[in-house]
């Protein structure tokens, strides 16, 4: 071997084995960003509302999956590991259907957005950007579709989640980067974001379970609305709804009673000009 090739081999393996490093860096890269977008996507359902959430990604998807109505299915369906039926209409106005069971447990909102992103890229890459029912479900749990080049086989990105892969290793099996699913994502949280905090009734915390308090007037002590309709002129109540000093007790022009319903300083004390105070119930 002439010396001009030995040099070139020797810096052409030099280049690999320095570049390596540099690629798997930017796959951790890459990984841990859409972790952190994850997460984020996660931490705003509860601040943001469930459907909310849940709406965006469906908004995200629904061109690409053909209607609205298909990416809420997708979504709903990922989200809840059930059923998912999709529906395509040809251009005759023939109405086709196709239904799966993810292989995935329940998802997270943040699995769900990259589940379908990884499809949608997938697809892109045979050349499908306009899916039709069967094709969505060839992306997702793996099959044949027909493109311009005959037929070609899709490794499902559900099926590969389910055998424990890494959603990196899942986009290096398919082969392309994480680049437009983080960039994805991180559009979608930025538009949660800028949302208001979800509304929702006011609650109260009482030792062990929160419970709902609107207009209730009298409550008794552990937070529920009295069931004892207070009568009318009863004035002061117990804890309980009830008028204080229940029973048949009168104190009839006594002015200030005790909670039993007695007059103040009781045992014959003439209370508010009564002379007499009636404190036994009747």
């Amino acid at each position: 071997m002439r010396h001009c090739e030995k040099v070139w081999l020797a810096t052409v393996s030099l280049a690999l084995a320095c570049g390596a490093p540099a690629v798997y860096a930017a796959e951790t890269t890459g990984t841990s960003t859409l972790a952190t977008q994850t997460r984020t996507m996660d931490s705003l359902a509860p601040a943001r509302g469930e459907t909310t959430v849940s709406s965006r990604i469906s908004a995200d998807f629904a061109t690409w999956a053909g209607s609205s109505a298909n990416a809420e299915a997708l979504v709903t369906g990922l989200r809840n590991g059930s059923e998912i039926t999709l529906t395509t209409v040809d251009a005759k106005g023939a109405t086709t259907s196709t239904t799966f069971t993810p292989p995935t447990a329940k998802m997270g909102h943040g699995n769900v957005y990259i589940s379908l992103a990884l499809a949608k890229e997938q697809l892109a890459g045979v050349g499908i950007t306009q899916p039709t029912a069967q094709q969505l479900q060839a992306s997702l749990m793996g099959g044949s579709v027909t493109t311009s080049d005959g037929k070609t086989t899709l490794d499902g990105v559900l099926q590969m989640r389910s055998q424990n892969m890494g959603w990196g290793q899942i986009a290096q099996s398919l082969g392309f980067k994480l680049g437009p699913v983080i960039s994805g994502m991180k559009s979608a949280n930025a538009k949660l974001s800028a949302l208001p905090a979800s509304s929702t009734a006011t609650t109260r915390t009482t030792t062990d379970r929160t419970t709902t308090t609107p207009s209730q007037g009298v409550v008794t002590g552990a937070g529920a609305a009295s069931t004892r309709t207070a009568r009318s002129g009863q004035g002061i109540v117990t804890g309980a709804g009830s008028a204080a000093g229940s029973g048949n007790a009168h104190a009839y022009g006594r002015g200030m009673v005790t909670g039993s319903g007695a007059a103040v300083g009781a045992s014959g004390v003439n209370a508010g000009g009564n002379g007499k105070a009636l404190g036994k119930a009747q």
